[in-house]
Formats: structure tokens, sequence, C-alpha cells
């Protein structure tokens, strides 16, 4: 049985998809918010997206499948917990109008300052389009320049490995053990399955890999279909 967060090409979580018409950004005004301190509580924690998704992915289950914006306040709930800024239970305890047992731990007002102003200046840059390209993605996302040469090219058959290692993952379930056809390379970025828990994440080089339905799902798979992933090079041997 897969994780619950690794519910992607299993049949068993397959379902309708009824597009909404006209569909709001936010369906309530709360998501809108959580959606707005999310790059604040990064920035404020000094953690990345990957150490957020290795948080989600540790909830409970009805946490989990809740709702999606409620998923990343329950994350960032915890993770204030644990880092101190809030105590056990402190925001039910204040909802409730109940005792509350504060977090101990403080922000000074410069960092809250310096965290707000750089923020700030991210949702409204005035940078020029060369440097949103090539230069932001390195400074604030996990582009990095390839320690090595690739090991993949274009039109290259490959496996995905079997075994996928514990923890956090960008290694598909589905995929683990299939051979597919490398469509596309995008550079390196940091690992993130390294990049989640604080170890040293060297660049890798990440690849576009497409593949075949009856490759992923056998004879039932409908004609003609084929899936492309994402996929980095650790995951990845010769087809």
């Amino acid at each position: 049985m897969p994780a619950l967060h690794d519910m992607g090409g299993n049949t068993e979580f397959f379902g309708p998809i009824v597009p909404e018409p006209n569909e709001p950004v936010f369906h309530s005004r709360w998501e809108g918010r959580v959606f707005g301190i999310s790059g604040f509580l990064l920035a404020l924690f000094g953690q990345n997206i990957d150490a957020f998704r290795y948080e989600m992915e540790q909830l409970p289950r009805d946490d989990y499948l809740s709702n999606y914006y409620r998923r990343w306040l329950a994350a960032f709930e915890a993770k204030l917990v644990r880092a101190g800024y809030l105590g056990p239970q402190e925001i039910d305890a204040r909802v409730q109008g109940g005792r509350v047992e504060l977090g101990t731990r403080r922000v000074s007002r410069l960092r809250l300052a310096v965290t707000a102003r750089v923020q700030r200046l991210l949702l409204r840059p005035t940078l020029p389009p060369r440097v949103c390209k090539h230069v932001l993605p390195r400074v604030i996302g996990t582009a990095r320049p390839a320690l090595r040469s690739r090991r993949f090219s274009v039109g290259d058959r490959i496996r995905v490995r079997s075994r996928r290692d514990s923890g956090h993952t960008r290694q598909p379930g589905y995929v683990s053990g299939k051979a597919g056809l490398v469509t596309a390379h995008h550079g390196a970025t940091l690992f993130p399955d390294a990049h989640a828990i604080g170890r040293r994440a060297r660049p890798q080089h990440l690849y576009t890999v497409a593949f075949d339905g009856e490759e992923l799902w056998g004879a039932d798979a409908e004609e003609g279909t084929e899936v492309r992933v994402d996929l980095f090079e650790a995951y990845l041997e010769p087809g």
C-alpha cells in the first residue's frame, strides 16, 4: 500500500475529474491568506519547498485529505509548534477561549522587518526578464550548476530504479521499476530527497521521461496513453 501522498497513477485512487465552471483562484478568503503567508513563513524558518512538502507528508490522514490549503495550514502549524513559536494546541485554545500555553521562541523585530521587506520585493519584481529567468532561480530557487556531466541524453531508454529511499522523495511509486524514454533535460537542481531533511543536497540532473501506458498499467491501459514524469538522475538506470 503506497503512502497516502503517493497516490498518483494508482488505480485504487482513480475517480472522475469534474471541472468547476469559472472556478475562483481561492474558494474562501482564508485560503488566500494561507497562500499569502506561505512564502513569509518559509523564509522565516530558513526552510525550502522540499522541507515543506515533507512536513505535509507526515500529517495525519484526515488532515492531509481535508482540503488543499488546510493541508498547508496544518503543516505550518505543526512546524511552528515544533520550532517553539507556538505552544501545543495553542491555536485551538485561542479559538475556543481556553487556557493558552504559549510558545517560548520569539523572533527579533529586525529579522521580521527584513523578511517582510524581501517578501514585498519578490512579490512586486521590477527586475529585467533575463535576471528573473537566469539569476533568481539560483538565488531563491534550487537551480544550480551541474557538478558532473549528465549520464543520459534525449532519446535514451532508461529504467527507474525499483527501490525508493525512505523519507521524502520525488520518485513516484507507480513508475518505480518501469522503463521509459528520455524526452528532455532540464539542467541540474538541488536533490529534493536530501534538501527536504537538511542534508547536503548536491545538484542532480533533471529529466522528463515518457512512459507508455501499457508499461505502467498493463493490458488494461487505455490505448495510446503516454505519461511524462520529471525524474532526477539518481532515480534512473540505463534501460
